[in-house]
């Protein structure tokens, strides 16, 4: 039987919930700053990464993948990063490398809440903020669309740059909007597998492939080569699955990822396999934000190696190898 909490237990709380936001709010302007926002950011990325990857970073220079994602996170100025991070200009980069096909549909994109028309959207949507990663609401049925609590949340995506909370350079500014696509639908009429490519220098190197709903138990781990054979390993904040990838499917993948993809260092170019065909998602330059946990030891140097030299993606004998589970 649970407990409710004592009144210094909720205190304590609240205390705590104040603090972080105080802290937010001062150590907001510090990190945009010109002379020390640099040196502040690294400092947080160093502590984020030793709590959790359970090691130092090390970045000069940077050796293993993880390493160079936070390197790209704080030191890459690409402008072309801007564009990826940005879910509505990304599209055009999409269109113009893959064609109009490749695209999820777009219902609208809107800077404010009131402007959403929430009356014309279809029963099944996604809402998420096009200048941020990992929020979303996706309303399956009419217990989902709660206009209420959708505005409330639309509204906080709003109010903050996504640079503030990540310290990822590429969402620094970008412009903020809502934006709503319909429900996509795998060929089974279920949720669509999601296919995730890792190129290298405009190179496909492996698939991952997602299966299931996310943050739920159904949500499994695969991994394949370029070609569509099994890989060993697996991330290790993900259960593995068992989906067997076709290696037609795998080849189309890997050649619209590297036309995408082409002229940048490491880019993760995300499909969903629907009923209709492929779409692309999303542009993924900070992969986990190089907190990646891999089941096998040899895998994050193998794959820094990958991104130092993108001519050994053709090496698959190494890469089963490096993903050898130990």
């Amino acid at each position: 039987m649970q407990t409710s909490p004592s009144r210094s237990q909720r205190l304590a709380k609240t205390a705590s919930r104040t603090y972080k936001r105080f802290r937010f709010w001062f150590m907001r302007p510090l990190r945009r700053a010109p002379m020390i926002g640099l040196p502040l950011s690294r400092s947080w990325h160093e502590r984020r990464f030793k709590k959790v990857m359970k090691t130092p970073l090390r970045l000069d220079p940077p050796d293993g993948f993880n390493e160079h994602i936070v390197y790209r996170l704080l030191y890459d100025r690409d402008p072309l990063l801007k564009r990826v991070c940005d879910k509505i200009a990304v599209r055009e980069i999409i269109r113009e490398r893959a064609g109009e096909a490749f695209l999820v549909p777009l219902l609208g994109a809107w800077s404010k809440v009131d402007d959403i028309p929430w009356t014309a959207l279809p029963d099944r949507f996604v809402l998420k903020p096009s200048h941020s990663s990992g929020y979303g609401a996706v309303i399956r049925r009419e217990a989902d669309r709660d206009l209420v609590t959708l505005r409330r949340q639309a509204g906080e995506w709003l109010r903050h740059d996504y640079f503030d909370h990540s310290l990822e350079w590429g969402y620094r500014g970008v412009p903020r909007r809502i934006l709503a696509e319909p429900l996509l639908v795998g060929p089974d009429g279920g949720p669509p597998v999601e296919a995730q490519v890792m190129t290298f220098g405009g190179r496909a190197a492996m698939i991952r492939v997602l299966t299931g709903i996310k943050e739920t138990p159904s949500r499994h781990d695969n991994w394949f080569d370029a070609h569509g054979a099994r890989l060993s390993f697996r991330s290790l904040q993900i259960e593995r699955g068992n989906y067997k990838l076709d290696p037609d499917v795998a080849h189309t993948l890997t050649a619209v990822a590297e036309c995408v993809s082409r002229g940048f260092s490491h880019m993760r170019v995300d499909f969903y396999l629907t009923q209709d065909g492929l779409r692309i998602g999303e542009l993924t330059p900070y992969h986990g934000a190089g907190l990646n946990l891999w089941s096998a030891p040899a895998s994050n140097a193998f794959f820094g190696q990958l991104w130092r030299d993108p001519s050994r993606v053709t090496d698959v004998a190494a890469l089963h190898q490096a993903t050898q589970e130990r």
